[in-house]
Formats: structure tokens, C-alpha cells, sequence
């Protein structure tokens, strides 16, 4: 319970889920209601036909692209609240709520001091005096 009044677990994402399939089946059934209405429509000619056809078309591109559009925006959704529970377990895993992970107490800290590590590849530049180095002029070094 504690998990939850921390915001650490969400509860979205089935929310999304459930979003997503009455998302679904409202951009279907629109799409449906529209390409039929229009071709009642056109069977009746009580519609002009270009305008018919124009119908009947956005009805079936709500049914495919607007499906797709729409998974796509709630899979978003979805990916961002996984990023959530990835960051949460990476922050479970490195224990960064400063717990104590030993079992047994700590009776006192000792602080070792070690001699200086030698890196293979360190490369010092020298800077040399350089009289036009060390002459301010403009940005462009036209001065």
C-alpha cells in the first residue's frame, strides 16, 4: 500500500488498456456508422454522389488509419509508464534510498587511505609560451 501512495506503482497502464479497446471500438464503430449511413445515402440518392463516395472513404480510413493512430498514441502512453517501472527497479537495485543491505550492524567505519594509482595512458600537455598565444586580440585574430 505504501507502494501506491508513493506514485512507485502505477496504476495507469491497465487504465490505458482499458482506454484503448473503448477507443477502439468507438473509432470502429464510427467509421462502420459512417461508410453504411453514406451508402444508404447514395442508394436513396438523396446525397450527392462525389460527396457519397468522400464518405464512404473516410469511413473506412477511420476504421484502418484512425485504429492505428490511435494504438500508437496509447502505446506511447504505455512505453512511458514502463520507462517509470524501469526507473523504479533501477533504483531498487542500486539502493539509493541509502538502506543498509548487510544484516549485521556496523560497529565502526574505518577510512583507508591508498597511495596514488598510476594510470597507464595519462598524457600531460605542456603549455608552452607562445608570444602569439598569449596576445589578446579579436575573436576572428584580426587585430
Amino acid at each position: 500500500m505504501g507502494s501506491y501512495f508513493s506514485f512507485e506503482r502505477m496504476i495507469t497502464p491497465a487504465f490505458v488498456k482499458v482506454v484503448y479497446f473503448l477507443g477502439f471500438i468507438a473509432l470502429t464503430a464510427a467509421g462502420v456508422a459512417l461508410a453504411v449511413w453514406s451508402g444508404m445515402q447514395l442508394n436513396d440518392a438523396t446525397i450527392d454522389r462525389m460527396l457519397g463516395w468522400r464518405y464512404v472513404a473516410a469511413g473506412v480510413a477511420l476504421v484502418l488509419v484512425g485504429n492505428i493512430v490511435w494504438r500508437v498514441f496509447c502505446e506511447l502512453w504505455v512505453v512511458l509508464f514502463g520507462i517509470h517501472a524501469e526507473l523504479v527497479s533501477v533504483r531498487h537495485g542500486l539502493n539509493l534510498y541509502g538502506f543498509r543491505t548487510t544484516e549485521e550492524p556496523i560497529d565502526r567505519e574505518e577510512i583507508v587511505e591508498h597511495e596514488e594509482i598510476v594510470r597507464p595512458r595519462e598524457v600531460v600537455v605542456h603549455r608552452r609560451e607562445d608570444p602569439v598565444a598569449t596576445h589578446q586580440g579579436s575573436v576572428l585574430g584580426l587585430s
